[in-house]
Protein backbone atom coordinates (compact mmCIF):
# COMPACT_ATOMS: atom_id res chain seq x y z
CA UNK A 1 0.00 0.00 0.00
CA UNK A 2 1.57 3.15 -0.94
CA UNK A 3 3.28 5.75 1.94
CA UNK A 4 0.69 8.53 1.08
CA UNK A 5 -2.46 5.95 1.72
CA UNK A 6 -1.45 4.97 4.72
CA UNK A 7 -0.93 8.86 6.33
CA UNK A 8 -4.46 9.55 4.81
CA UNK A 9 -6.32 6.62 6.26
CA UNK A 10 -5.13 7.66 9.64
CA UNK A 11 -6.16 11.00 9.39
CA UNK A 12 -9.08 10.54 8.23
CA UNK A 13 -10.08 7.91 11.17
CA UNK A 14 -9.43 11.32 13.27
CA UNK A 15 -10.57 14.18 11.31
CA UNK A 16 -14.32 13.20 11.39
CA UNK A 17 -14.44 12.43 15.43
CA UNK A 18 -11.90 15.09 16.70
CA UNK A 19 -12.50 18.38 15.50
CA UNK A 20 -10.23 19.59 18.52
CA UNK A 21 -6.89 18.81 16.71
CA UNK A 22 -7.87 22.22 14.36
CA UNK A 23 -7.91 23.73 17.82
CA UNK A 24 -5.45 27.23 18.08
CA UNK A 25 -2.02 26.41 19.12
CA UNK A 26 -0.83 27.20 23.01
CA UNK A 27 0.11 30.98 23.19
CA UNK A 28 3.31 31.73 23.90
CA UNK A 29 4.26 34.10 27.05
CA UNK A 30 3.44 37.46 26.57
CA UNK A 31 1.21 39.12 24.34
CA UNK A 32 1.81 38.57 20.63
CA UNK A 33 3.50 41.11 18.31
CA UNK A 34 0.86 43.09 16.65
CA UNK A 35 1.58 45.04 13.09
CA UNK A 36 1.31 48.31 14.79
CA UNK A 37 3.90 47.28 17.41
CA UNK A 38 6.06 46.11 14.92
CA UNK A 39 5.95 49.59 12.70
CA UNK A 40 5.95 51.51 15.39
CA UNK A 41 9.19 49.90 16.72
CA UNK A 42 10.79 50.10 13.17
CA UNK A 43 10.19 53.46 12.81
CA UNK A 44 12.03 53.85 16.02
CA UNK A 45 15.12 52.04 15.36
CA UNK A 46 16.16 52.50 12.08
CA UNK A 47 19.04 53.83 11.11
CA UNK A 48 18.14 55.00 7.35
CA UNK A 49 15.30 57.01 8.99
CA UNK A 50 17.90 58.60 10.97
CA UNK A 51 20.27 59.19 8.24
CA UNK A 52 17.53 61.12 6.61
CA UNK A 53 16.12 63.14 9.50
CA UNK A 54 19.98 64.84 10.06
CA UNK A 55 19.92 65.00 6.22
CA UNK A 56 17.02 67.71 6.44
CA UNK A 57 18.25 69.01 9.19
CA UNK A 58 21.84 69.66 7.29
CA UNK A 59 20.01 70.94 4.28
CA UNK A 60 18.35 73.59 6.46
CA UNK A 61 21.14 74.80 7.93
CA UNK A 62 22.45 75.18 4.32
CA UNK A 63 19.18 77.17 3.73
CA UNK A 64 20.10 79.91 6.51
CA UNK A 65 23.50 79.59 4.93
CA UNK A 66 22.08 80.74 1.35
CA UNK A 67 20.19 83.66 2.79
CA UNK A 68 22.86 85.76 4.28
CA UNK A 69 24.43 88.30 2.81
CA UNK A 70 28.05 88.96 1.92
CA UNK A 71 30.05 89.79 4.31
CA UNK A 72 32.05 93.57 3.98
CA UNK A 73 35.65 93.72 4.51
CA UNK A 74 37.73 96.23 6.38
CA UNK A 75 40.76 97.41 4.34
CA UNK A 76 44.00 99.40 5.58
CA UNK A 77 46.35 100.77 2.96
CA UNK A 78 49.51 102.95 3.44
CA UNK A 79 51.27 104.68 0.41
CA UNK A 80 54.37 106.76 0.33
CA UNK A 81 56.62 105.09 2.75
CA UNK A 82 59.88 103.51 3.06
CA UNK A 83 60.73 104.78 0.08
CA UNK A 84 63.33 107.95 -1.40
CA UNK A 85 64.30 110.90 -0.90
CA UNK A 86 61.09 112.79 0.81
CA UNK A 87 59.29 109.38 1.27
CA UNK A 88 62.02 108.10 2.78
CA UNK A 89 60.34 107.48 6.02
CA UNK A 90 56.62 108.05 6.86
CA UNK A 91 56.65 111.91 7.08
CA UNK A 92 55.19 111.73 3.44
CA UNK A 93 52.87 108.63 4.33
CA UNK A 94 49.47 108.81 3.33
CA UNK A 95 46.74 106.03 5.57
CA UNK A 96 43.39 104.82 3.82
CA UNK A 97 41.33 102.83 6.23
CA UNK A 98 38.25 102.08 3.99
CA UNK A 99 35.06 99.46 4.01
CA UNK A 100 34.06 97.35 1.09
CA UNK A 101 31.04 95.69 0.18
CA UNK A 102 29.74 93.48 -2.13
CA UNK A 103 26.31 94.09 -3.37
CA UNK A 104 24.71 91.04 -5.34
CA UNK A 105 22.30 91.99 -8.28
CA UNK A 106 19.76 89.87 -10.13
CA UNK A 107 18.23 88.72 -6.78
CA UNK A 108 21.22 85.78 -6.74
CA UNK A 109 20.79 85.73 -2.47
CA UNK A 110 16.97 85.04 -3.16
CA UNK A 111 17.59 82.04 -5.75
CA UNK A 112 20.33 81.19 -3.76
CA UNK A 113 18.59 80.90 -1.00
CA UNK A 114 15.02 79.45 -3.11
CA UNK A 115 17.35 76.61 -4.12
CA UNK A 116 18.52 75.43 -1.08
CA UNK A 117 14.76 75.77 0.22
CA UNK A 118 14.30 72.82 -2.99
CA UNK A 119 17.04 70.73 -1.63
CA UNK A 120 15.55 70.60 1.68
CA UNK A 121 12.25 69.58 -0.06
CA UNK A 122 13.84 67.13 -1.54
CA UNK A 123 15.69 65.87 1.25
CA UNK A 124 12.06 65.77 2.84
CA UNK A 125 10.85 63.79 0.34
CA UNK A 126 13.57 61.44 0.85
CA UNK A 127 13.01 60.45 4.22
CA UNK A 128 9.10 60.34 3.65
CA UNK A 129 9.83 57.79 0.73
CA UNK A 130 12.38 55.31 3.23
CA UNK A 131 9.72 55.77 6.14
CA UNK A 132 7.26 54.61 3.40
CA UNK A 133 9.48 51.70 1.95
CA UNK A 134 10.17 50.74 6.04
CA UNK A 135 6.44 50.72 6.43
CA UNK A 136 5.85 48.26 3.25
CA UNK A 137 9.16 45.97 4.17
CA UNK A 138 7.72 45.92 7.22
CA UNK A 139 4.50 45.23 6.92
CA UNK A 140 6.07 42.52 4.00
CA UNK A 141 8.21 40.65 6.60
CA UNK A 142 5.67 40.81 9.62
CA UNK A 143 2.67 38.81 6.64
CA UNK A 144 5.53 36.11 5.81
CA UNK A 145 5.99 35.62 9.87
CA UNK A 146 2.54 35.37 9.92
CA UNK A 147 2.03 32.85 7.00
CA UNK A 148 4.85 30.58 8.28
CA UNK A 149 3.33 30.54 11.29
CA UNK A 150 0.07 29.32 10.11
CA UNK A 151 1.57 26.92 7.75
CA UNK A 152 3.47 25.59 10.88
CA UNK A 153 0.36 25.26 12.89
CA UNK A 154 -1.14 23.36 9.65
CA UNK A 155 2.27 20.88 9.81
CA UNK A 156 1.72 20.11 13.35
CA UNK A 157 -2.16 19.79 12.64
CA UNK A 158 -1.00 17.47 10.31
CA UNK A 159 1.80 15.46 12.35
CA UNK A 160 -0.64 15.12 15.36
CA UNK A 161 -2.90 13.53 13.11
CA UNK A 162 -0.44 11.04 11.75
CA UNK A 163 0.54 10.34 15.13
CA UNK A 164 -3.51 9.66 16.11
CA UNK A 165 -3.66 7.54 13.06
CA UNK A 166 -0.50 5.42 14.24
CA UNK A 167 -2.49 4.40 17.36
CA UNK A 168 -5.12 3.74 15.20
CA UNK A 169 -3.08 1.23 13.17
CA UNK A 170 -1.47 -0.70 16.19
CA UNK A 171 -5.50 -1.20 17.56
CA UNK A 172 -6.07 -2.46 14.39
CA UNK A 173 -3.18 -4.58 14.39
CA UNK A 174 -3.85 -6.02 17.75
CA UNK A 175 -7.44 -6.33 17.06
CA UNK A 176 -6.15 -8.54 13.61
CA UNK A 177 -7.68 -6.49 11.60
CA UNK A 178 -4.47 -4.85 9.64
CA UNK A 179 -0.80 -6.67 9.20
CA UNK A 180 2.25 -5.91 11.25
CA UNK A 181 4.19 -4.27 9.02
CA UNK A 182 1.65 -1.70 8.90
CA UNK A 183 3.07 -0.35 11.65
CA UNK A 184 6.55 0.12 10.29
CA UNK A 185 5.21 2.10 7.78
CA UNK A 186 2.94 4.05 10.10
CA UNK A 187 6.63 5.01 11.88
CA UNK A 188 8.13 6.39 8.24
CA UNK A 189 4.94 8.24 7.46
CA UNK A 190 5.09 9.96 11.31
CA UNK A 191 9.25 10.78 10.72
CA UNK A 192 8.73 12.28 7.38
CA UNK A 193 5.77 14.57 8.70
CA UNK A 194 7.97 15.24 11.12
CA UNK A 195 10.34 16.16 9.06
CA UNK A 196 8.43 18.84 7.27
CA UNK A 197 7.24 20.07 10.57
CA UNK A 198 10.79 20.83 11.35
CA UNK A 199 11.50 22.38 8.16
CA UNK A 200 8.44 24.45 8.88
CA UNK A 201 9.61 26.03 12.09
CA UNK A 202 13.12 26.81 10.51
CA UNK A 203 11.17 28.77 7.57
CA UNK A 204 9.70 30.15 10.33
CA UNK A 205 12.82 30.78 12.51
CA UNK A 206 13.69 32.79 9.31
CA UNK A 207 11.36 35.22 8.65
CA UNK A 208 10.99 35.84 12.27
CA UNK A 209 14.95 36.96 12.15
CA UNK A 210 14.09 38.72 8.88
CA UNK A 211 11.21 40.76 10.54
CA UNK A 212 13.75 41.23 13.80
CA UNK A 213 16.56 43.16 11.51
CA UNK A 214 13.81 45.74 10.76
CA UNK A 215 12.69 46.51 14.46
CA UNK A 216 15.95 46.28 16.26
CA UNK A 217 18.85 43.46 16.33
CA UNK A 218 18.43 43.20 19.87
CA UNK A 219 14.21 42.48 20.02
CA UNK A 220 13.47 38.58 19.34
CA UNK A 221 10.48 38.25 17.05
CA UNK A 222 7.95 35.53 18.73
CA UNK A 223 4.22 34.87 17.90
CA UNK A 224 2.30 37.37 15.86
CA UNK A 225 -1.12 38.17 15.73
CA UNK A 226 -3.22 38.83 12.50
CA UNK A 227 -5.64 37.96 10.36
CA UNK A 228 -5.12 36.30 7.36
CA UNK A 229 -8.31 35.12 6.62
CA UNK A 230 -9.55 39.14 6.14
CA UNK A 231 -10.53 39.51 2.46
CA UNK A 232 -12.58 42.85 2.02
CA UNK A 233 -14.16 44.50 -0.97
CA UNK A 234 -11.65 45.82 -3.32
CA UNK A 235 -11.59 48.73 -4.94
CA UNK A 236 -11.31 49.32 -8.73
CA UNK A 237 -8.32 50.04 -10.35
CA UNK A 238 -9.79 53.81 -11.76
CA UNK A 239 -10.36 54.67 -7.70
CA UNK A 240 -6.42 54.12 -7.44
CA UNK A 241 -4.84 56.00 -10.22
CA UNK A 242 -5.75 59.00 -8.90
CA UNK A 243 -3.86 58.75 -5.66
CA UNK A 244 -1.00 58.02 -7.55
CA UNK A 245 -0.12 61.58 -8.41
CA UNK A 246 0.54 62.21 -4.38
CA UNK A 247 2.38 59.29 -4.13
CA UNK A 248 6.06 59.93 -2.71
CA UNK A 249 8.05 58.68 -5.62
CA UNK A 250 5.96 61.26 -8.14
CA UNK A 251 6.29 63.46 -5.66
CA UNK A 252 9.78 63.64 -5.52
CA UNK A 253 10.29 64.08 -9.33
CA UNK A 254 7.68 67.25 -8.58
CA UNK A 255 10.09 68.00 -6.02
CA UNK A 256 13.65 67.45 -8.38
CA UNK A 257 12.22 69.18 -11.09
CA UNK A 258 10.83 72.46 -8.61
CA UNK A 259 14.78 71.74 -7.69
CA UNK A 260 16.22 72.23 -11.26
CA UNK A 261 14.08 74.60 -12.12
CA UNK A 262 15.21 77.07 -9.08
CA UNK A 263 18.99 76.10 -10.10
CA UNK A 264 18.42 77.40 -13.55
CA UNK A 265 16.98 80.54 -12.00
CA UNK A 266 20.45 80.83 -10.07
CA UNK A 267 22.49 80.76 -12.66
CA UNK A 268 20.65 82.98 -14.72
CA UNK A 269 20.72 85.85 -12.30
CA UNK A 270 24.64 85.29 -12.12
CA UNK A 271 25.13 86.35 -15.58
CA UNK A 272 25.19 90.08 -13.81
CA UNK A 273 28.04 90.76 -12.27
CA UNK A 274 28.20 91.91 -8.58
CA UNK A 275 28.60 95.05 -7.57
CA UNK A 276 31.86 96.40 -5.01
CA UNK A 277 31.00 99.46 -3.07
CA UNK A 278 33.82 100.89 -0.66
CA UNK A 279 33.82 103.86 1.51
CA UNK A 280 37.30 105.41 3.49
CA UNK A 281 38.65 108.24 5.24
CA UNK A 282 42.40 109.07 4.48
CA UNK A 283 45.19 110.68 6.33
CA UNK A 284 47.62 112.75 4.80
CA UNK A 285 50.85 112.94 7.35
CA UNK A 286 52.48 115.72 5.60
CA UNK A 287 49.96 117.75 6.33
CA UNK A 288 48.03 116.53 9.07
CA UNK A 289 44.66 116.21 6.71
CA UNK A 290 41.90 114.06 5.95
CA UNK A 291 39.81 113.38 3.16
CA UNK A 292 36.78 110.65 1.75
CA UNK A 293 37.41 108.13 -0.04
CA UNK A 294 34.77 105.90 -2.12
CA UNK A 295 35.20 103.42 -5.03
CA UNK A 296 33.08 101.28 -7.79
CA UNK A 297 34.13 98.27 -8.98
CA UNK A 298 31.63 96.17 -11.13
CA UNK A 299 33.50 93.13 -13.67
CA UNK A 300 32.65 94.11 -17.51
CA UNK A 301 31.18 90.70 -18.61
CA UNK A 302 32.85 90.73 -22.21
CA UNK A 303 34.21 87.22 -21.82
CA UNK A 304 32.02 85.08 -19.25
CA UNK A 305 28.41 85.71 -19.05
CA UNK A 306 28.09 82.47 -16.96
CA UNK A 307 26.46 81.27 -20.44
CA UNK A 308 27.92 77.66 -19.81
CA UNK A 309 26.42 77.24 -16.62
CA UNK A 310 23.23 78.25 -17.75
CA UNK A 311 23.13 76.32 -20.70
CA UNK A 312 23.95 72.91 -18.31
CA UNK A 313 21.81 73.88 -15.74
CA UNK A 314 18.53 74.09 -18.86
CA UNK A 315 19.68 70.58 -20.23
CA UNK A 316 19.56 69.26 -16.67
CA UNK A 317 15.78 71.02 -16.25
CA UNK A 318 14.39 69.08 -18.99
CA UNK A 319 16.08 65.85 -18.21
CA UNK A 320 14.04 65.46 -15.45
CA UNK A 321 11.26 66.83 -16.84
CA UNK A 322 11.74 63.46 -18.97
CA UNK A 323 12.42 61.20 -16.42
CA UNK A 324 9.85 62.68 -14.46
CA UNK A 325 7.58 61.77 -17.13
CA UNK A 326 9.12 58.33 -17.78
CA UNK A 327 8.81 58.02 -13.74
CA UNK A 328 5.08 58.66 -14.10
CA UNK A 329 4.73 55.49 -16.71
CA UNK A 330 6.79 53.63 -14.52
CA UNK A 331 4.68 54.18 -11.33
CA UNK A 332 1.09 53.59 -13.38
CA UNK A 333 2.63 50.60 -14.93
CA UNK A 334 3.65 49.47 -11.16
CA UNK A 335 0.32 49.74 -10.00
CA UNK A 336 -1.62 48.34 -12.32
CA UNK A 337 0.80 44.95 -11.83
CA UNK A 338 -0.06 45.29 -7.92
CA UNK A 339 -3.36 45.99 -7.85
CA UNK A 340 -3.71 42.89 -10.75
CA UNK A 341 -2.14 40.71 -7.91
CA UNK A 342 -4.53 41.27 -5.36
CA UNK A 343 -7.35 40.93 -7.36
CA UNK A 344 -6.16 37.71 -8.67
CA UNK A 345 -4.93 36.74 -4.88
CA UNK A 346 -7.84 37.71 -3.76
CA UNK A 347 -10.33 35.60 -6.67
CA UNK A 348 -7.93 32.80 -5.72
CA UNK A 349 -8.71 33.02 -1.80
CA UNK A 350 -12.61 33.86 -2.43
CA UNK A 351 -12.98 30.81 -4.61
CA UNK A 352 -11.03 28.18 -2.48
CA UNK A 353 -13.45 29.84 0.53
CA UNK A 354 -16.29 29.56 -1.15
CA UNK A 355 -16.53 26.94 -3.50
CA UNK A 356 -13.35 24.62 -3.38
CA UNK A 357 -12.91 24.00 0.29
CA UNK A 358 -16.60 22.92 1.09
CA UNK A 359 -16.27 20.89 -1.13
CA UNK A 360 -13.01 19.36 -0.73
CA UNK A 361 -14.54 18.54 2.93
CA UNK A 362 -17.83 17.05 1.66
CA UNK A 363 -15.59 14.97 -0.77
CA UNK A 364 -13.54 13.80 2.61
CA UNK A 365 -16.85 13.04 4.49
CA UNK A 366 -18.58 11.64 1.97
CA UNK A 367 -15.54 8.86 1.34
CA UNK A 368 -14.43 8.41 5.05
CA UNK A 369 -18.53 7.31 5.53
CA UNK A 370 -18.13 5.31 2.03
CA UNK A 371 -15.00 3.60 3.37
CA UNK A 372 -16.43 2.60 6.62
CA UNK A 373 -19.27 1.53 5.10
CA UNK A 374 -17.33 -0.68 2.60
CA UNK A 375 -18.65 1.28 -0.61
CA UNK A 376 -15.38 3.67 -1.61
CA UNK A 377 -12.14 2.29 -2.23
CA UNK A 378 -8.63 2.97 0.42
CA UNK A 379 -7.64 5.09 -2.82
CA UNK A 380 -11.25 7.54 -2.92
CA UNK A 381 -10.40 8.41 0.64
CA UNK A 382 -6.66 8.92 0.12
CA UNK A 383 -7.99 11.60 -2.86
CA UNK A 384 -10.18 13.55 -0.70
CA UNK A 385 -7.74 13.79 2.13
CA UNK A 386 -4.85 14.79 0.16
CA UNK A 387 -6.75 17.01 -1.89
CA UNK A 388 -8.35 18.59 1.21
CA UNK A 389 -4.86 19.15 2.68
CA UNK A 390 -3.74 20.51 -0.78
CA UNK A 391 -6.51 22.72 -1.35
CA UNK A 392 -5.88 24.58 2.56
CA UNK A 393 -2.55 25.36 1.73
CA UNK A 394 -3.12 26.76 -1.71
CA UNK A 395 -6.05 29.11 0.46
CA UNK A 396 -3.45 29.94 3.07
CA UNK A 397 -0.76 30.75 0.27
CA UNK A 398 -3.39 32.84 -1.82
CA UNK A 399 -4.28 35.34 1.33
CA UNK A 400 -0.76 35.67 1.87
CA UNK A 401 -0.25 36.94 -1.12
CA UNK A 402 -3.14 38.89 -1.28
CA UNK A 403 -1.83 40.85 1.76
CA UNK A 404 1.73 41.26 0.10
CA UNK A 405 0.21 42.64 -2.70
CA UNK A 406 -2.15 45.30 -0.97
CA UNK A 407 1.02 46.11 1.01
CA UNK A 408 2.87 46.86 -2.35
CA UNK A 409 0.24 49.28 -3.43
CA UNK A 410 0.22 51.16 -0.38
CA UNK A 411 4.08 51.09 -0.55
CA UNK A 412 3.45 52.57 -3.93
CA UNK A 413 0.32 55.40 -3.30
CA UNK A 414 2.55 56.03 0.51
CA UNK A 415 -0.58 55.56 2.16
CA UNK A 416 -3.03 53.26 3.68
CA UNK A 417 -5.61 51.64 1.76
CA UNK A 418 -9.03 52.27 4.07
CA UNK A 419 -11.25 49.32 4.34
CA UNK A 420 -8.44 46.90 3.19
CA UNK A 421 -4.78 48.19 5.05
CA UNK A 422 -4.06 45.03 7.08
CA UNK A 423 -3.48 47.11 10.04
CA UNK A 424 -4.02 46.35 14.23
CA UNK A 425 -7.79 47.65 13.69
CA UNK A 426 -8.89 44.43 11.97
CA UNK A 427 -5.94 42.37 13.91
CA UNK A 428 -7.15 39.25 15.84
CA UNK A 429 -4.92 36.54 16.47
CA UNK A 430 -5.00 34.03 13.39
CA UNK A 431 -6.78 30.47 13.31
CA UNK A 432 -7.00 28.36 10.56
CA UNK A 433 -10.25 28.30 8.63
Amino acid sequence: MPRMMFICVWTLLVFAHNPSVYAEMPAAAGPPLTLDRALALALAHNPELEAAAEEVRAREAETVQAGLRPNPALELELENLAGSGEYSGTAAAETTLSIRQAIELGGKRNHRRRAAEAETALARNHGEIARVDLRARTTGRFIAVLSAQARLQLADELADLARRGQARVEERIDAGKAPATEKLRARILVAELEIARAREAHILAAQRQNLAALLDGRIEVGPVAGELNRLPHLPALAELEPLLAQSPQLVQWEAQGQQREEALALEESRRLPDLELGIGIRHFQDTDDHALVAGLSIPLPLFDRNQGAVAAARSRREQVRAEQRNAALQARAALVEAWRRMSAAHEEAEALRDRVLPAAEEALSAAEYGYRAGKFALLDVLDAQRTLIETRQSHLAALAGFHQAVAELERLLGRALPGIAFNSAQIKENTPS
